[in-house]
């Protein structure tokens, strides 16, 4: 017995369980217009969106970096242990930059003002009577000294710092300040190239091969009581805070 098998064209339109549904084909071209153009608008959309996204990426990372250059700017020598410190200072093989007015008085200092600057490699112009010899004979090289006011006492002030070879050099003339001011036989100088008299407030430091130091007289060159107001914050100001933790620790750091 031979069957027929039913045509292509059958089987289209007879679907299973024998129910002729109808179907819906969309006209030549029109599927692919719409989605040639729905493919146009999503892709450009997204490009807008993955360009500024990208611009603003970058514009964060410049911000971060712009903040950290100012953060480390702005951040303070790193604090070294005080026997490093030492060490950096002892001498003048290991620290052999010679100072300048700009590096110990810098224009820009808050804390008092600064009037005039010196500096002279004839360390005996900065001191009188013995105390000329004493720096001469232990080798100071450097004499750096500044005229200061403060802002909350009317005296005429001079600091300065001494460059001495070394440690040992700069404990000894230091020793030999305290002789010389206590007796009267030897002291510091105005920048003016007078001579404290004995009994003002005469000041001093030593750390590494350095020695600070600060006069101070009054408004017109008189003397001034140790235990005036203000000497001893003044002293601490310029002394500690400025020539020791400003300048001596920034130089060994």
């Amino acid at each position: 017995m031979r069957y027929a098998t039913p045509s292509r064209s059958a089987h289209r339109a007879a679907p299973a369980g024998g129910l002729n549904l109808p179907i819906r084909f969309p006209a030549r071209g029109q599927h692919r217009r719409r989605s040639r153009r729905h493919l146009r608008r999503e892709p450009l959309t997204t490009h807008l969106f993955t360009r500024g996204l990208a611009g603003l990426i970058v514009l964060g990372i410049v911000v971060m970096l712009g903040v950290l250059f100012v953060a480390d700017d702005r951040r303070p020598p790193a604090q070294l242990a005080s026997a490093e410190v030492d060490a950096r200072i002892a001498t003048r093989e290991v620290d052999p930059a010679p100072l300048s007015e700009a590096e110990v008085f810098p224009g820009d200092i808050t804390a008092f003002g600064v009037t005039r600057t010196d500096l002279t490699a004839d360390c005996s112009l900065a001191a009188g009577g013995a105390l000329r010899t004493t720096l001469q004979r232990y080798g100071c090289s450097q004499a750096v000294r500044a005229a200061l006011t403060v802002p909350y006492a009317d005296y005429r002030i001079t600091a300065g710092m001494l460059n001495l070879p070394d440690t040992t050099s700069a404990m000894a003339v230091g020793d030999q300040i305290r002789y010389l001011v206590e007796t009267g036989d030897g002291g510091f100088t105005e920048m003016s190239g007078a001579t404290t008299g004995l009994g003002a407030p005469v000041a001093w430091r030593t750390r590494g091969h350095y020695v600070m130091y600060c006069v101070i007289t009054g408004p017109s060159g008189e003397l001034v009581a140790p235990d005036a107001p203000q000497v001893t914050q003044l002293t601490r100001d310029v002394l500690d805070t400025h020539l020791h933790d400003s300048i001596l620790i920034r130089r060994a750091s």
